[in-house]
């Protein structure tokens, strides 16, 4: 498979989609691949925590202040757990959601079973992702919420002597987060559509799965930025038609029902207790109604979305993998090599010819 650029490699991602998802005109299908990719990457941003924690003060008794830890801390627990299951589950189907779009193998519960061992060195990567990253911000975010704190405390005793410095440390922070910002998502957009298929198709270790990324962005730097920049385009683009598209089901689904529960209170306002009770259990279902209509919707469109982005990744480097452009372009065969170590050539990128360029 020769090299495509950024820009050739969405037309063959997005006739690929539609093809998986649409070629079969199969709903449940549909369903089955849409709910598969919307869920690998929802559940992956529910990941995160954040202490609830407070010190309101007051008069509050000891045993109430020890009941309401322990209530936070119990809450804090099972947050962490919840999220937790959601981190595994999000990175198992990370790896189910590039095996059926690069090989169009639909039997989901295989694939599932494929890719156990591969899931847990991708959990390690993100998580040793996350350490650096927390601790190359820390030594410059403490420091300046301190400076914040003591040139807050300044100004409202009065001293404004460090009005200047102090709106230039605001404006210097504030750039900073931003840029700080972008490079997590870059990153964490390189290690999502470049890590992923080394350690699926061959179980590479975390080193050697660094360093085929890193060797990939450094081979070609302008490919793999603009790579970036238009993978973040297409999903601001692709969410909001999505959510346009959810505005307009969300209205034509909604009127009907709407006109229902309108009707049940035309019918039943005036009635008695029951008639009320029965009037509210209409409503509840009508609600319930609606938002399983959205809750399809929702799926089926970003679903779509993110089924398109990983055949975007796929195609993008389908020519600079040679194993993953093979099996792309191939049929499917039986079995794969896939989640366990194997023999593996070093040269992960292969520079594209001159005439391909």
């Amino acid at each position: 498979m020769q090299p495509l650029s950024a820009t050739d490699a969405i037309a063959p991602a997005w006739q690929h989609t539609r093809r998986l998802l649409l070629g079969q005109r199969n709903p449940g299908l549909f369903f089955k691949i849409a709910a598969v990719a919307f869920f690998a990457e929802i559940l992956n941003s529910s990941f995160s925590f954040s202490s609830p924690v407070r010190n309101h003060g007051g008069g509050h008794s000891p045993v109430f202040t020890a009941a309401l830890l322990g209530i936070i801390f119990a809450c804090v627990v099972v947050g962490l757990m919840v999220g937790l299951v959601f981190f595994y589950l999000s990175s198992r189907l990370q790896f189910t959601i590039f095996h059926i779009v690069l090989r169009s193998d639909t039997y989901v519960a295989p694939i599932w079973r494929r890719y156990g061992a591969a899931t847990w060195r991708w959990m390690g990567l993100k998580l040793l992702f996350f350490l650096c990253a927390l601790a190359c911000v820390t030594p410059i975010f403490i420091p300046a919420i301190l400076y914040f704190i003591h040139a807050i405390s300044l100004q409202s005793h009065g001293d404004n002597s460090q009005i200047v410095s102090f709106i230039l440390a605001i404006a210097t922070f504030i750039v900073t987060v931003i840029l700080f910002a972008i490079t997590i998502a870059v990153v964490t957009i390189l290690l999502r559509d470049f890590a992923v298929p080394s350690m699926a198709l061959e179980g590479t270790p975390l080193r050697e799965t660094v360093r085929r990324v890193i060797a990939l962005t450094r081979a070609e730097p302008g490919q793999v930025g603009l790579y970036v920049l238009l993978r973040v385009c297409l999903g601001i683009a692709g969410t909001f038609v999505s959510y346009m598209l959810l505005g307009v089901l969300a209205l034509i689904v909604g009127a009907p029902l709407g006109g229902l529960g309108f009707g049940l209170w035309k019918e039943l306002h005036l009635a008695g207790a029951g008639a009320h009770a029965g009037m509210i259990v209409g409503w509840i279902f009508l609600a319930l109604a609606l938002l399983a209509v959205l809750a399809v919707g929702a799926i089926s469109l970003f679903g779509y979305l993110f089924t398109f982005l990983q055949a975007y990744a796929i195609f993008f480097l389908g020519g600079r993998y040679p194993l993953m452009g093979q099996l792309l372009t191939e049929p499917p065969a039986p079995v794969i090599p896939a989640a366990l170590p194997q023999a593996w050539t070093p040269a992960f990128y292969t520079p594209p010819s001159a005439s391909a360029r």
